[in-house]
């Protein structure tokens, strides 16, 4: 009897480190663990390299493009701009381009397309740049891949792997908008209002 139970107690012990080891190696295949992985990354770089008082991050920000209900990855509102940023959740080669509307990714012997990023920030960029009356000019479309990506055609430059994140940025140094306008654009952006109202200017659109 008591070897039973010794035999089973130490089972219990063995299966309970075991267990969250399997299923965090079955989850790290899954699409979520890999969008939260970019997304993280590209958020502990920026809050380690941006100056968090120039440049306000806005993560999951609600829009409304086309009748669709999606959310942008980060926006970030400085004096030297609004950076829109997309962090696709592929790892592996990239074939892609500006003007293709889908692009490729291969991981080992595994093939997959997914939509063209840059066309999608392009949607984000006029939404945003239509509710908050702004020009498009004051925009930056960032596309911000996880460093174990290798791009397989020419890309844009603000196509770009994560570790080029920071400088990219940090480029951008002239002044186009007042201490003034970042307040209220980030007040806009802030309210609980926003996504109703944007939803809205979505949908008519």
């Amino acid at each position: 009897m008591n070897a039973s139970f010794n035999l089973s107690d130490g089972l219990f012990v063995y299966l309970w480190w075991v267990i969250p080891v399997v299923l965090a190696a079955m989850l790290a295949k899954t699409h979520w663990l890999r969008n939260f992985t970019a997304r993280f990354a590209v958020n502990v770089r920026a809050k380690c390299l941006l100056d968090t008082k120039t440049y306000h991050a806005f993560p999951d920000l609600d829009v409304c493009c086309g009748g669709e209900h999606e959310q942008i990855d980060y926006v970030y509102v400085s004096r030297f701009g609004i950076f829109v940023v997309n962090t696709p959740n592929q790892q592996g080669r990239i074939w892609g381009d500006g003007g293709s509307g889908m692009w490729t990714c291969k991981l080992h012997k595994n093939e997959a397309k997914f939509e063209n990023p840059l066309l999608k920030n392009q949607q984000y960029i006029q939404a945003l740049s239509d509710q908050l009356s702004i020009s498009q000019k004051m925009f930056y479309s960032v596309v911000v891949f996880p460093k174990h990506c290798y791009f397989q055609t020419m890309i844009p430059d603000n196509v770009l792997d994560i570790r080029d994140f920071k400088g990219f940025i940090a480029q951008y140094d002239e002044v186009v908008l007042t201490d003034e306008e970042v307040a209220e654009i980030r007040a806009l952006l802030e309210t609980s209002e926003f996504d109703v109202v944007f939803s809205r200017a979505g949908l008519s659109a």
